[in-house]
């Protein structure tokens, strides 16, 4: 078998945007029909995906009504009713049946499996609501298996009005066209039906029906037409399936397609059938006709359709693999042309054309971009994963897009396909592109009028060799390196000259990849030393390739000039054409549009790819110049002249494809303004606009139509990293269009790109979250704006664009430093906008210069035209720096903008701002560390923060008292340091609780600081000045405009403090420490228990008895020693010591003391339940050690006894008085027993006021007998057993000294107990121990006193002796 003809491309495929995502609204089909079985259907047609298309016209116009029916879901019928002058719709028909059905035509005939005949009346397919059932009145059933006929059914069509059957069974020839349905009659049979198709001839209703014995039949009502046999032409295979073209009523033919399929392993065959028919009465079909034989080598058939002169076949060659061919029936050679469709397109975007397309760009990549650091550590893991990803999504994106079937509409030349989940229409390629995707030797033969430039035969033969040269470096780079060109020109991130000298010198030298260890991993060993090797020879041939292509065009050229004239002259057809003109930017939303945006983009880029070989062809042509004879004037030429005009090409068609592909951005949710700028009544196309905004489909193309200014266009409806990546592409070829145009057109179009670019990067960064790359494009756009505003003619380039970006200045500006005075402050205002401080500072410095430069001009005409005075805008842009710099906290630059800022009232009002903000961000630091000298503004700053500290919550961080008072400890002003802290100290007390009665320990904390601080700094003053005002100067200063906060004033605790708020004298440091400790004694209870309520009636007494019951004893003899002197202090001591003493006697009968009515605690409330008990896990820094009543009692009776020597005769009696049977301490007895020197006292009874004598009364005076003689005893005995060396002492005159009274009452006492008969026989024992001791001692006496006697009477003889 012969093998197919050359295939020449001439047309490639277009996708419909969106038509892939629309919206199904599910329509179910009731039937009363039982459902056929599964394994018996009585339609014998096998399931596969079906579609069609049905021209309708409507007036004018007309809509195509697609349909298609998916091999898996065969109940469904999908229908999309599609108009070209609109927008595609967003939504289609999904007719749910019970079964799967054969669709006929539009009104709906269906056909279901088990033989049931439904005729749908549909409306507008989007006149349902999704999930509804369609009424019953619009649905005509009939049910075949009920008829006579039993065979089963292989073909069905319709026409209007009804629906047309065939059946499986051998029908009788008879001519009538009710025996086609196998009614009885004699004639001869034919076979049973394989496929029936319905047409209009010359406005008439026929039917031609394919038989399976090769009968091909036309029926016209039951009238036969022609009978035709096709097995008659000696082709294979049976007749499966029948087309039938357009008729020409003109040329009175028609053309007819048979499928034959091969009963064996040949291939498949189309025979197609011209027959001409005669129009008149009675229409006569020619009984010949011609044919023509197209064997489908390959594949099988999909669809077919037949048009005027021209077969289009769609065959399914592999899996998921698909072509399109294009046959001319008219010619005598078979001319076979295919075309392009979309899995191509798609696998050459995503790398997959080839097994090792992929691996080439890592290649190239490697190549090209060695030196970059990290690039070998990454190249090899992003490249596999891609691959993987990308080979994943190609397949599934072939199996969701899988082919259906062509459509055709031979009046307006539409030539589509239908997918499984999209539509397309196929284009013819341009003159250029047919010389592209052919072959050079094909140029003469392009009928096409911009191919039409070329001279002579000559001018053919050399522009041939340039283009062979091209394939060289095309078949040499692949697509690799002009999507890394490409993208960087998108990107700019690499330099996209850098990109182009590495591709040139992978051209000169070959590809030299650096990071072998990277390719050998993504590669593998083995084939990475293959791909170098294959590499190198790849190199070695390209370059004798070209030098042969270089010696051709010499030889075919008198000099290289005239190879360049041809050049410029392809060049001229590789321009887009397009004319720069102004326009009113409009959408572009209907099929056709979207289609020609579509198609605009496929023809960008290969005119882009085609232009960008031309590029490197010259740059290698340059590079190889000395081989080829190139002299310094061709060289000139190509740098000067063509190399500019082929990057200005190139620069065309990559905006055209630019805008083509890019999608558009959704507006900003956060930009309220511009989303309430569209809410305007009357403009639905705006509020469209804004719905198709963000869709993957909805190009930047379709904002506009090409108007000059693309980037503004863009702007305007928010497309801002779009026309910052158009502008960017711009701004590559700015400096080639200063070659060929003026210089100030050059200038225009710079400050204009700047201007832009910097507007773009300005709203980029707005919605930024990345805070690096945030910043760069602040950076980036301040840079834009002040180059945009240093071009000379800026001012008339920039007033164009006051819609886009909002700069507009009314009125002329006669200097150019007026017109960057606006334009900064313009800059200021924007970046202000978007809360970029950085930017609208730097700009707000630059509007400051310009004031200085209009006011210093010679001539007053500028400083007339300023809306202003110089004083007030320089006021206004220093308040200005001032505001950005503190939203920057740069303090420093805040408080310069603050001292240079020449309005007064400015200045005073950045003032106050300064030190709110300050105090907001808790970096008052900077106020009292000396970093800012507030020069002459002292007393101002401190004025405000009082004024603040007095309006401001006591709770509020930072604490303006403390603040206030670490401002003046730095400048050394200590009493206004105190009084700012004894001031926060009085506003705790009133204002601490808020009229409550509990206190809370933060707040008595924070008292117990503000107090301690003020004593702190008044010690610190000259002890004459180390005083305060109880009622604070500043108090008076109150500012009319705020009134200050109304609190309770009288709240505090035990009434020591209302007083003193109440009254004006002075606070000097003995009156502080007062009030620290009262404070300090209420912590320390707060601490202890929680639960405390403390009265405004309790007084300091009260707070006493509280502290002893708590056993803060340590506070308690401070708060006596601080607030009572001498006699007051000693009693209140005998109290605190009598409650110490209460506390060891563990057998006492009453508890404590009993308190007042007004002493009484409050009782807890309700609400104390609530309270958080953490609190009373702080710690008692002032409990004494150990645990022990009587160790504190000794303790504290130790430290004390020296300022008060009564106190152990007060702890005994108490003792003795709350225990009668308790036992004194020994520790306790020794006190009595002792002296000042601490020694014991053994010369009778007597001492200080803690005395033997003392000790033998308090057990006198509370019946402790026993113990009171054994006293008096032990002290008689130890008069008596005096040493020898004491005896002299002791006969001294009162020498020894016993209350003798008191023994007198012991004795009396134990007499009355005897006679009363209590304890009669300890009575009488003691009464007989003390007569005894009292006798001897009394003997004792007597003898010494004679002893006296005697020593007094001889000395007083001597004496007269010596008289």
């Amino acid at each position: 078998m012969a093998g197919p003809p050359a295939r020449r491309i001439v047309g490639a495929e277009v996708p419909i945007p969106c038509s892939d995502k629309l919206r199904w609204i599910d329509l179910t089909v009731p039937s009363a029909a039982a459902p056929a079985s599964p394994s018996d259907p009585f339609v014998c047609v096998p399931p596969r995906a079906a579609s069609g298309c049905h021209i309708i016209p409507s007036g004018d116009s007309q809509y195509y009504l697609l349909w298609r029916i998916h091999e898996e879901h065969q109940n469904v019928l999908e229908v999309i009713e599609l108009d070209a002058s609109k927008e595609f719709p967003s939504s289609g028909l999904q007719l749910v049946f019970q079964e799967g059905r054969r669709p006929g035509e539009y009104r709906l005939y269906v056909l279901t499996v088990s033989g049931v005949a439904l005729l749908c009346h549909l409306h507008s397919p989007f006149s349902y609501v999704s999930g509804s059932v369609m009424h019953q009145d619009d649905i005509v059933e009939f049910n075949l298996q009920t008829h006579a006929q039993s065979a089963k059914i292989t073909a069905v069509t319709a026409k209007p009005g009804s629906i047309v059957i065939g059946f499986s069974n051998e029908l009788r020839d008879d001519v009538g066209i009710g025996r086609l349905w196998n009614l009885m009659s004699r004639a001869r049979t034919v076979g049973p039906v394989q496929d029936i198709v319905a047409a209009v001839v010359n406005e008439r209703d026929l039917l031609f029906v394919l038989h399976l014995d090769g009968h091909l039949r036309i029926w016209d009502n039951r009238t036969k037409l022609l009978n035709y046999n096709v097995h008659s032409n000696d082709i294979e295979g049976h007749p499966s399936r029948l087309w039938v073209g357009e008729a020409d009523d003109d040329e009175e033919l028609i053309s007819l397609a048979v499928l034959h399929q091969a009963v064996v392993q040949d291939c498949d065959h189309v025979a197609v059938y011209g027959f001409n028919f005669s129009a008149g009465e009675s229409l006569l079909f020619s009984p010949e006709s011609s044919i023509s034989n197209i064997p489908l080598l390959e594949g099988k058939l999909v669809d077919l359709k037949i048009g005027t002169d021209k077969l289009w076949i769609l065959k399914e060659f592999g899996p998921m693999l698909y072509e399109i061919l294009q046959y001319d029936t008219e010619t005598e050679t078979e001319k076979i042309c295919s075309y392009v469709l979309q899995e191509d397109a798609i696998s050459e975007q995503l790398f997959q054309s080839s097994d090792n397309a992929l691996d080439d760009l890592v290649w190239t990549a490697d190549s090209m971009f060695s030196s970059l650091k990290g690039w070998s550590q990454t190249a090899s893991a992003t490249a596999f994963h891609w691959k993987k990803f990308s080979a994943r999504y190609l397949r599934n994106w072939c199996w969701n897009n899988r082919p259906f079937g062509l459509l055709l509409d031979n009046n307006n030349e539409v030539f589509g396909l239908i997918r499984k989940g999209s539509f397309s229409l196929f284009r013819c390629l341009e003159g250029v592109e047919m010389l592209i995707y052919g072959s050079p030797d094909e140029l003469r033969s392009i009928d096409d009028p911009g191919m039409n430039l070329l001279g002579d035969i000559s001018d053919c033969e050399l522009l041939n060799e340039v283009l062979i040269c091209m394939g060289h470096i095309h078949n040499m780079l692949g697509r690799s390196s002009t999507a890394i060109y490409y993208e960087s020109l998108i990107s700019s991130a690499i330099s996209s000259d850098d990109i182009a000298s590495q591709i040139v010198k992978i051209l000169e030298t070959g590809f030299s990849p650096q990071s072998s260890s990277s390719l050998v991993t993504l590669l593998g060993t083995d084939a990475y030393l293959e791909k170098k090797q294959v590499s190198h020879k790849s190199q070695r041939k390209f370059s004798v390739e070209m030098l042969l292509s270089f010696h051709k065009l010499q030889s075919r050229s008198t000099s290289w000039s005239a190879v360049f004239d041809v050049i410029e002259k392809f060049m001229t057809c590789l321009n887009t054409g397009i004319n720069v003109q102004e326009y009113e930017s409009k959408r572009v939303c209907t099929v056709n549009s979207v289609l020609l945006v579509q198609a605009t983009s496929q023809v960008a880029r290969t005119m882009f790819e085609c232009a960008f070989d031309l590029f490197l062809f010259l740059n290698y042509l340059v590079g190889v110049g000395g081989q080829v004879s190139l002299l310094q004037s061709d060289v000139a030429r190509i740098k000067l002249k063509l190399l500019p005009m082929i990057q200005d090409i190139m620069g065309q068609w990559i905006v055209l494809h630019f805008v083509g592909i890019s999608p558009t951005s959704p507006p900003t949710i956060e930009d309220f303004s511009y989303q309430l700028s569209f809410l305007q009544l009357g403009k639905a196309d705006e509020l469209s606009l804004q719905r198709k905004l963000g869709c993957s489909d909805f190009t930047l193309a379709c904002l506009l139509d090409f108007p000059k200014s693309l980037g503004a266009v863009l702007i305007r409806h928010g497309q801002y990293e779009s026309a910052q990546n158009l502008l960017r592409l711009l701004e590559t070829y700015l400096n080639n269009e200063k070659v060929s145009h003026a210089v100030q057109d050059a200038d225009n179009a710079c400050s204009v790109y700047l201007h832009l670019n910097g507007f773009c990067l300005l709203m980029l960064a707005h919605d930024e979250a990345n805070i690096i790359l945030r910043e760069s494009k602040v950076h980036d756009s301040i840079r834009c704006f002040f180059r945009a505003a240093s071009g000379h003619e800026a001012p008339k380039a920039l007033q164009k664009f006051s819609l886009e970006t909002g700069f507009q200045v009314s009125g002329d500006c006669r200097s150019s430093s007026l017109w960057r005075l606006h334009y900064y402050e313009w800059a200021m205002q924007i970046f202000e906008q978007h809360s970029m401080s950085e930017g609208a500072c730097q700009f707000a410095l630059a509007a400051l210069e310009q004031v200085d430069i209009v006011t210093d001009l010679d001539n007053g005409i500028e400083t007339e035209s300023l809306p202003e005075t110089a004083a007030m805008i320089k006021g206004r842009l220093w308040a200005n720096v001032f505001k950005y710099s503190l939203d920057l906290k740069h303090f420093r630059d805040a408080y310069c903008a603050i001292v240079s800022n020449p309005d007064d009232d400015s200045k005073y009002i950045c003032l106050r701002r300064f030190i709110i903000v300050l105090c907001e961000l808790g970096e008052t630091k900077v106020l009292c560390n000396g970093e800012i000298p507030f020069a002459g503004l002292v007393e101002k700053v401190e004025q405000e923060l009082f004024w603040k500290a007095e309006r401001s919550d006591l709770s509020s961080r930072p604490n303006l008292y403390k603040v206030l008072y670490s401002f003046e400890a730095f400048r050394s002003n200590w009493r206004k340091a105190a009084a700012y802290m004894y001031r926060y100290y009085v506003r705790l007390n009133r204002e601490g609780n808020a009229g409550g009665s509990r206190q809370f320990p933060d707040t008595l904390q924070e008292r117990l600081r503000a107090l301690s601080a003020a004593i702190n700094a008044l010690e610190l003053v000259d002890p004459s000045f180390a005083w305060l005002d109880s009622t604070f100067e500043a108090d008076d200063q109150i500012s009319p405009s705020k009134r200050p906060r109304n609190l309770l004033m009288e709240n505090s605790a035990f009434g020591t403090n209302s007083e003193l708020s109440r009254l004006q004298f002075c606070v000097d440091i003995e009156i502080l420490e007062k009030e620290y400790l009262l404070t300090e004694a209420q912590y320390m209870l707060i601490t202890v228990k929680s639960r405390f309520k403390f009265s405004e009636s309790q007084s300091i007494d009260s707070l006493m008895e509280i502290l002893i019951s708590e056993k803060l004893y340590d506070l308690a003899f401070t708060i006596v020693l601080k607030f009572w002197k001498e006699s007051a202090m000693k009693r209140e001591l005998e109290h605190v010591f009598s409650a110490i003493a209460q506390q060891c006697c563990p057998n006492r009968a009453d508890k404590g003391r009993h308190l007042t009515e007004s002493q009484l605690l409050s009782l807890p409330s309700s609400e104390d339940d609530a309270w958080d008990d953490k609190t009373k896990s702080i710690a008692l820094t002032q409990q004494l050690q150990g645990s022990c009543h009587w160790e504190t009692l000794e303790l504290y009776l130790e430290k004390y006894t020296e300022l008060h020597p009564r106190l152990p005769v007060i702890v005994a009696e108490t003792l003795l008085y709350t225990d009668p049977e308790i036992e004194l301490p020994l520790w306790l007895v020794q006190m009595f027993k002792t002296n000042k020197a601490g020694s014991r006292i053994s010369w009778g009874m007597s001492g200080k006021e803690a005395d033997p004598a003392a000790l033998f009364r308090l057990y006198i005076n509370y019946g402790r007998h026993a113990e009171a003689t054994n006293l008096l005893v032990e002290y008689l005995e130890s008069f008596a057993s005096s040493r020898a060396a004491d005896v002299l002492h002791r006969k001294k005159m009162s020498a020894a000294w016993f209350p003798y009274t008191a023994v007198e009452r012991l004795w009396c006492q134990l007499a009355e107990m005897q006679r009363a008969g209590h304890s009669v026989d300890q009575c009488d024992r003691l009464r007989k121990l003390l007569d005894g001791a009292l006798r001897n001692h009394l003997q004792q006496v007597v003898v010494d006193s004679k002893d006296v006697l005697s020593a007094v009477g001889g000395g007083q003889g001597m004496e007269g002796q010596r008289t």
